[in-house]
């Protein structure tokens, strides 16, 4: 359980409700359930308490989640229309990030910002940009803390936000089955569920089962271009930039490819290379128990958790494929 005091934010949060100058929430570049859930569970809680807030990311809603109860009032990070706002808001969230680069394009008008930063999160990595730093690593979602947010500040959990936050649980725990899902989430969960709002088919449905035919695509690639290391330990496959742009991009949500990776027997650890353009690419890490690669995505210059990392790097797609296949020799200890 979180020990992390709200009492602060629920000061600031009463402050910005007299000024009305507003208050921004955002999130890392190509949001996930998580991310979005967290911002729109608090986005719902802030609009209740008569709260001016605006969701503001650098990339759009992925298809998956639009279903989500006011996803469609997520703004895409325009300069011209989006920083005034973000410059001259009281109060700046971040959701489920705490590394001030992977805001993207909202990063300089934060910087230029005269709100209080405020960083609700449950990866390892803290960052002194954020003024207030809410992170529980034990958490197994940000939208916990969320959840956790609003009961602290006497809201109620109405249907809208629990469509929010049972998407932001069911993403980071892998559907229920990693480590950190305790009884404590499933009582949380049951809590949210009571509301009548969930629907666990459909969001099911809309979530992993709902993919494109560019992903089944990308998806035979990859299999058929899988590489196993270090004793068939290490499973990795990339998938270059003529691949993926007729199938939805080097942004195409592809967590559940290194997931299949990870599947095989004895792989203990999986890596999904994506190449971005000639100089960029990027790079998703996945393990089982104890195998640790988060060190590992901070040395590529990313983060996340321990059996969770990713990282953009700007290197060309081979040089990362060698990267990352001679960074988890000392993962793995090979």
């Amino acid at each position: 359980m979180s020990t992390i005091s709200w009492a602060e934010v629920g000061r600031l949060l009463e402050d910005a409700a007299r000024t009305r100058r507003g208050v921004i929430l955002s999130t890392h570049v190509s949001p996930d359930g998580d991310g979005l859930g967290s911002e729109l569970a608090l986005w719902h809680h802030l609009g209740g308490r008569g709260i001016v807030a605006r969701i503001i990311n650098n990339d759009p809603v992925h298809r998956k989640y639009q279903f989500l109860p006011g996803s469609d009032r997520v703004e895409v990070y325009d300069a011209g229309v989006h920083r005034a706002a973000v410059v001259d808001a009281d109060l700046f969230f971040v959701l489920d990030n705490s590394s001030p680069d992977r805001l993207g394009r909202v990063l300089e008008p934060a910087r230029a910002s005269r709100a209080r930063k405020i960083c609700i999160d449950h990866h390892v990595t803290t960052d002194p940009f954020w003024d207030i730093n809410c992170i529980d690593v034990d958490a197994p979602a940000s939208g916990q803390l969320v959840y956790e947010l609003i009961k602290a500040l006497g809201g109620t959990i109405t249907g809208d936000m629990a469509q929010a936050l049972y998407v932001a649980y069911v993403t980071d725990t892998g559907h229920f089955r990693f480590s950190k899902t305790t009884a404590r989430v499933h009582r949380i969960i049951g809590e949210l569920m009571d509301t009548g709002a969930i629907d666990p088919p459909k969001i099911y449905r809309a979530l992993f089962e709902g993919v494109s035919p560019g992903i089944n695509r990308l998806i035979a690639a990859a299999l058929a271009d899988t590489h196993y290391e270090y004793d068939g330990r290490f499973a990795w496959a990339r998938l270059t930039s003529a691949q993926l742009m007729p199938n939805g991009g080097p942004d195409e949500d592809t967590g559940d490819l290194v997931n299949m990776l990870l599947s095989v027997e004895g792989v203990l650890a999986a890596a999904l290379i994506k190449e971005v353009d000639a100089s960029r690419s990027k790079v998703s890490l996945r393990s089982l128990g104890n195998v640790d690669i988060h060190a590992l995505a901070a040395r590529l210059g990313g983060g996340g958790h321990r059996n969770a990392s990713g990282a953009s790097m700007s290197v060309p797609l081979e040089e990362a494929v060698r990267r990352v296949v001679d960074g988890m020799r000392e993962v793995l200890g090979a």
